[in-house]
């Protein structure tokens, strides 16, 4: 696709995907929030104990990005996003950042031992006020610093850790020495100090690679590119794979052709299989609406479209072990008369036993489903007025995986936002 209707098409698809992944509040990204029920269940026993040793005890953390002005030890008069942490059942809630910029997009170390995420505002680490990946203490947001540090107009975005926490994948975008062109290029850099920074995917003009994920061993980064190039002549979006340590063996993985859309390349846990969206026409798609598809992650073979509903369906996120697939669909459907958004669940393998987990009727958006470590929980964010939310602003939810059972707002604040939820140990 060329020409204005190609930009057209890439504007809007790159302002959806920024939305989704610097909000966190369409796909969620990235990864997920809850603790084990053994955790919850432990910190319930410790009932008389004091509150600081509640939370020792309580060894996985939420964080998350909020806009609270008030509250127990919330500092942020300016009402802008602030990073917290907070126990998997939602007590012992408590700021980590403290600016009159917007913070967000947390994502914590394997370790659980620091957060990486993106700022933006004038500080004095950061006078020229455009996005900057930081990094700082997961208990108590010590030791802040801005790993990027790349000057005016560079905006560098969504960190990701990698499997070993050595090093940091990101998205950069602003005229530098390493990107000349200024586009959209996936990057990567040390954690500890944000040095040796290389630009991996390194391509020309008007070619926009986001979206990444590290495999589980590290040695891979999936991502989207999108832009005329030798392996994409179309230039729709495609999900591609090449070495994390360089760059190098760029691969196009679903190479899907014109007018169809590959987006949000997710890792399964052993590795071996790519979820992504894909949108437009295709045989395995004749409607061209959004689908949850999986591939091989080795060449892209064995494309399988799961979802395959006739409505749009998007924000794949696999089980721990690599069974199930949690995703968000949109639409009016038999399990969704009234067509609004929910969370589904269903298997990784053949797309069989699609259910309906958040099920909150008319008026109600719920979206970003993300795993529990042990499988057995989901964390989403939930928009709309109902018993537990009477606000109806974004909330951070859990429920159980298999059913959706026992949900519970863990934020539940007063018209205030809470987004971007990421667990940790």
């Amino acid at each position: 696709m060329t020409g204005t209707s190609g930009s057209t098409e890439r504007n809007s698809e790159m302002a959806s995907r920024t939305t989704t992944r610097t909000s966190g509040i369409v796909s969620g990204p990235k990864r997920a929030v809850l603790a084990s029920l053994a955790l919850l269940a432990a910190s319930a026993a410790l009932v008389g104990s004091t509150v600081q040793e509640t939370e020792a005890a309580v060894s996985e953390k939420i964080v998350f990005a909020s806009n609270r002005t008030t509250g127990k030890g919330v500092v942020n008069p300016t009402g802008d996003r602030e990073i917290f942490r907070m126990n998997p059942n939602g007590t012992g809630a408590r700021q980590l950042t403290y600016n009159t910029g917007h913070d967000g997009e947390p994502t914590l170390s394997p370790d659980g031992t620091k957060i990486a995420y993106m700022s933006r505002g004038d500080q004095a680490s950061n006078p020229e006020g455009d996005w900057e990946i930081y990094v700082m203490s997961a208990l108590d947001g010590s030791g802040n610093r801005n790993l990027t540090d790349n000057g005016a107009n560079v905006d560098d975005l969504v960190p990701i850790f990698s499997p070993d926490g050595q090093k940091i994948a990101y998205q950069s975008r602003g005229a530098q020495d390493t990107n000349a062109e200024g586009d959209d290029e996936v990057y990567v850099m040390n954690a500890l100090d944000g040095t040796e920074k290389k630009n991996l995917s390194n391509n020309y003009l008007n070619i926009n690679d986001y979206d990444a994920d590290f495999s589980p061993d590290g040695a891979k980064v999936a991502y989207t590119s999108y832009g005329v190039q030798t392996s994409n002549p179309e230039g729709d979006s495609e999900v591609y794979v090449m070495n994390a340590a360089n760059g190098s063996g760029q691969t196009n993985l679903s190479n899907d052709g014109s007018y169809a859309s590959d987006v949000y390349p997710r890792f399964s846990p052993d590795g071996q299989k790519i979820a992504f969206t894909s949108r437009g026409q295709q045989t395995s798609n004749p409607d061209g609406d959004s689908e949850v598809y999986i591939m091989s992650a080795l060449d892209g073979s064995s494309k399988k479209n799961l979802s395959d509903n006739g409505v749009q369906e998007d924000a794949p996120d696999f089980s721990p072990d690599g069974t199930k697939i949690v995703y968000q669909t949109s639409g009016a459907q038999t399990s969704n008369p009234e067509g609004e958004t929910e969370v589904y669940v269903m298997s990784a393998l053949e797309g069989t036993g699609k259910k309906n987990l958040s099920n909150n009727g008319g008026g109600i958006g719920d979206v970003g489903p993300l795993f529990s470590p042990d499988g057995q929980q989901i964390a989403y964010l939930s928009r709309g007025v109902q018993s537990s939310n009477p606000q109806g602003d974004y909330e951070i939810y859990r429920m159980n995986a298999s059913d959706g059972s026992s949900k519970k707002n863990l934020t539940n604040n007063d018209a205030e936002y809470d987004e971007s939820p990421e667990w940790g140990r």
